[in-house]
């Protein structure tokens, strides 16, 4: 009799666990239950049930021997259990964590089999809603929410909104409308971040004045790296929130501007380096267009997808307030000596990236002339990214040979104040 019953338990058992996978939700749960009930009040008349809020018993002693369970009295009567369950749904939500800690473990080696299967499913249900949350597809444009909405000639693959941080760090490593853009900056903060450390831990020996130098070098570095920085973080998390993508996108519009100032001190420290004086007003100058940028950018309408042409414009504008100094440059050295001492030529290559890459932003290009072929690679974001990186590397190289320049020279300066 023994073995008859532990058999028609366990088929039990398989058979609400495979309704369960197969169909889900909590009706054969509810079945579960009702049926485990029906059986226990059978073989236990007049005992005192006692129910969780949730169904699990915490003990169960078949048999003869005094049955209890968590929460919720079930009397014998069936129209008395149906009126305590009414009474006791207002209760739900009190004391579940202590009686859950309490209870978990002997409890669930004190249930009946089937009781067991039922607690097991509603684990099976708590794991598999979180791994639901981290699974998520791409999405066309024109169901993402407005505020997800930026570049209407990018078709597929956008990220849906996904209000979680840890979600928005795991879409890294997949496929979709950012994943070029996360990744060109964020290989390029790093690139940068390695150059500058090399180069700050240079000997003193490769200076002329190694902390004053190592300071505007190091100035150069701090804005390309926070520019990198705050882009690739922003096309992270932008996904998350439209509070979320708002504080970012300000982050990633500061960044340019603390690149373009940055990329300026070690070329006006080195070009006028005999001219003190109208390197400090141009210093001055290229540090208040700059903030005067940053403040701009942190107006929302900044932002907006029809603003895009005056965000390439501001910052152009602010890149090319460095034709001032370069002609005064050019006028004081001559056009031989500023090409070839003065590294005008890499100067002129690193502006001419900056603005293809802002024009091919501002336009859209190629995915304007190809709408949903460029979705993930090779569109107008990812190309500026790409020639942002390049840019500020060909500006580098181009200080650091003016560096090598003022080393071989020496500390001295020309009579008339030229190199």
């Amino acid at each position: 009799m023994n073995t008859t019953r532990l058999l028609s338990r366990a088929s039990l058992v398989l058979v609400s666990f495979s309704f369960h996978c197969f169909l889900g939700g909590n009706f054969f749960s509810n079945l579960v239950l009702a049926a485990e009930r029906r059986r226990v009040r059978g073989e236990h008349c007049g005992s005192v049930l006692v129910f969780g809020k949730s169904g699990p018993l915490k003990s169960l002693r078949p048999n003869g021997v005094s049955v209890s369970f968590p929460r919720q009295r079930v009397p014998e009567c069936d129209q008395e259990t149906r009126q305590n369950e009414e009474d006791n749904r207002g209760r739900e939500g009190e004391g579940k964590e202590e009686e859950d800690e309490r209870g978990s473990d002997e409890g669930f080696m004190g249930m009946t089999p089937l009781l067991q299967a039922h607690h097991a499913m509603e684990r099976m249900e708590e794991f598999v809603h979180k791994v639901w949350e981290g699974r998520w597809r791409v999405m066309p444009h024109d169901v993402l929410p407005d505020w997800l909405k930026d570049n209407d000639f990018l078709l597929h693959g956008h990220r849906p909104p996904m209000p979680s941080f840890r979600a928005c760090f795991k879409s890294i490593f997949r496929i979709h409308t950012e994943t070029g853009n996360i990744w060109t900056h964020l290989l390029g903060c790093l690139f940068f971040l390695c150059l500058g450390l090399m180069y700050m831990f240079r000997p003193n020996m490769s200076f002329v004045a190694p902390v004053q130098e190592k300071v505007v070098i190091g100035v150069f570095f701090l804005g390309a790296v926070l520019c990198l920085s705050f882009s690739w973080l922003f096309h992270t998390v932008y996904c998350h929130s439209e509070g979320v993508s708002r504080v970012f996108s300000k982050l990633d519009y500061s960044g340019i501007a603390f690149l373009i100032m940055g990329s300026f001190v070690p070329w006006l420290y080195y070009s006028f380096y005999c001219s003190p004086h109208p390197r400090f007003i141009y210093l001055i100058v290229v540090c208040i267009l700059g903030l005067a940028a940053i403040t701009v950018s942190q107006c929302d309408f900044f932002a907006t997808p029809q603003y895009r042409g005056v965000r390439a414009g501001v910052f152009v504008g602010l890149g090319l307030s460095g034709v001032v100094p370069s002609l005064h440059f050019v006028i004081s050295e001559g056009l031989i000596k500023a090409t070839t001492m003065g590294q005008m030529g890499w100067l002129l290559l690193m502006a001419t990236l900056y603005i293809t890459g802002a024009c091919l932003y501002a336009a859209r290009i190629p995915e304007r002339f190809f709408p949903g072929k460029c979705d993930i690679w090779f569109h107008s974001h990812q190309l500026f990214h790409i020639l942002v990186v390049a840019g500020a590397f060909v500006h580098f190289h181009g200080v650091s040979n003016l560096q090598e320049f003022r080393h071989q020279a020496g500390g001295g300066c020309a009579a008339d104040g030229t190199l």
